[in-house]
C-alpha cells in the first residue's frame, strides 16, 4: 500500500541528506486514516524510492535512511545516492521543487482496526511495516514537510545528533540586519496563525504548552511568516542562551538545539558565531560582551514599552528617575557612535552596509 503525504519545506544543499516528516499522528488524513503513535518502528531502515514510487516497478532506489519518531510525527533521516545519476537527479528535483514537494510512503499493515475519531468513521493504523519513502506529485497527509537537506558546510558546523524535540530545526532563508523588535514582530502575527506559521518565526516551542498559542514559542528571529531571519535577533538569542537575561530555563540539549538553529543563520551569512558557553556567567570576548549588552537593551526596550503602556492606561507618566536613567543610556549609546565616527570606520561601515544590502536582496 502507498500513503501520500503533502506539505514540504526544503533547504537547498548539495550533500544529498534529507530530513522529512512523512507521517503525523492522531489526525485524519485524506484517505480517512488515523496513524497512531507507535505505528512506526523507531530506527527502522527504509529505502528512498525513485520518483512516484517507481522502484516498485523496477526503477532503482535513489537513497536510503532510517525512521525517527516523536510523540507527534515520524521523520525520515535519509541519504540520497549522490554517486548515481538517479540519486543526484531525484535529489535535485526535490531541492528545486522546494515547498511544493510532496512525499509518500509504501507500507504493509501489521495491525489496524475500524473506529471513530473526532466523530468520523476511520481506519486506525496501529502498526505498519514501512518499505520505502518516495517524493511524489500529489499527497494526502496533514502537516508533513521536508525539514532539511544539508550541505557539507552545515554538516560540519551543526551536530546532527542534537535533540530537536522542542527546538525547531535549522533551515536556510534570507537574512537581514535591519532594526529588530521581537515584541512587535510577535504582536503583529495574526490571531489565526497556524502552528507552521508560529514555527516559521521562532526557534523554540515549549513542549508543555499548547503549540497553537503564541505563548508557547520563544526566540523569535524572523520578520513574520516567510520573512528574513534577523541577524541581530540571532545574536541576541545566543546571548540569552549564554545568560544575558539570567536563567533561560532550557535543558542542555534544548539549549544546544536552539543555538544550532540561530547559529546556522549566522553561518549562512558568513558571520562569526559567538561560542555557546559551557556555563552561564563565564568570561566574554569583546564581541560577545557587545551581543550581551544588545540582548539586555532589547529586554529593556520591551520592558519599557510595557511599563509606559501600563502607566498611560492609568493616566500617569514614567517616573522622573526612570526617565533620567533612559536618557543616560541614550547618551552612552551616542558616545559609542562617536567612537565609530572616523573616516576609516565610516568606510568600513559603508562596506558592511553594502554587504548587508546584498544579503537582504539576495543579489
Amino acid at each position: 500500500m502507498h500513503k501520500n503525504l503533502s506539505r514540504v519545506q526544503i533547504k537547498s544543499a548539495d550533500k544529498g541528506q534529507v530530513s522529512a516528516v512523512f507521517a503525523t499522528f492522531n489526525v485524519v488524513d485524506k484517505d480517512g486514516d488515523v496513524t497512531l503513535p507507535g505505528a512506526f518502528e523507531d530506527g527502522a531502515e527504509v529505502l528512498i524510492s525513485s520518483y512516484q514510487h517507481t522502484s516498485w516497478q523496477g526503477a532503482l532506489p535513489v537513497g536510503k535512511g532510517v525512521i525517527r519518531t516523536t510523540d507527534k510525527e515520524a521523520i525520515l533521516e535519509g541519504q540520497f545516492f549522490m554517486d548515481t545519476t538517479a540519486g543526484r537527479d531525484t535529489f535535485e528535483v526535490v531541492k528545486q521543487i522546494g515547498a511544493r514537494q510532496e512525499w509518500s510512503y509504501g507500507f504493509d499493515v501489521i495491525d489496524a482496526e475500524s473506529g471513530m475519531f473526532d466523530g468520523q468513521d476511520v481506519m486506525l493504523l496501529k502498526k505498519l511495516k514501512t518499505h520505502e519513502v518516495s517524493p511524489v506529485l500529489v499527497g494526502a497527509g496533514v502537516n508533513t514537510r521536508t525539514l532539511a537537506v544539508k550541505s557539507q558546510k552545515e554538516a560540519a558546523r551543526v551536530n546532527p545528533a542534537t535533540a530537536y524535540n522542542a527546538a525547531i530545526r535549522p533551515h536556510e532563508t534570507r537574512v537581514t540586519t535591519k532594526r529588530w523588535n521581537g515584541a512587535e514582530v510577535v504582536a503583529e502575527l495574526p490571531g489565526d496563525a497556524t502552528i507552521d506559521d508560529l514555527r516559521a518565526v521562532h526557534a523554540y516551542v515549549d513542549p508543555s504548552k499548547d503549540p497553537t498559542q503564541k505563548t508557547a514559542y520563544r526566540f523569535p528571529h524572523h520578520h513574520g511568516v516567510g520573512g528574513e531571519a534577523n541577524l541581530r535577533a540571532c545574536l541576541i538569542g545566543i546571548a540569552v542562551l549564554n545568560g544575558a537575561k539570567g536563567d533561560h530555563g532550557l535543558s542542555d540539549p534544548e539549549r544546544k538545539a536552539v543555538y544550532d538553529h540561530l547559529a546556522q543563520h549566522l553561518i549562512d551569512a558568513d558571520r562569526d558565531v559567538p561560542e555557546l558557553k559551557a556555563e552561564l556567567g563565564g568570561a566574554l570576548k569583546y564581541h560577545e560582551e557587545a551581543a550581551d549588552v544588545m540582548a539586555r537593551l532589547d529586554s529593556l526596550i520591551e520592558r519599557t514599552s510595557e511599563v509606559m503602556a501600563l502607566r498611560r492606561s492609568k493616566g500617569k507618566a514614567l517616573a522622573a528617575p526612570s526617565i533620567d536613567l533612559l536618557e543616560w543610556i541614550y547618551e552612552d549609546t551616542r558616545t559609542l557612535r562617536s567612537l565609530l565616527d572616523t573616516p576609516q570606520e565610516d568606510a568600513h561601515r559603508e562596506f558592511a552596509r553594502f554587504i548587508a544590502a546584498n544579503l537582504t536582496t539576495g543579489e
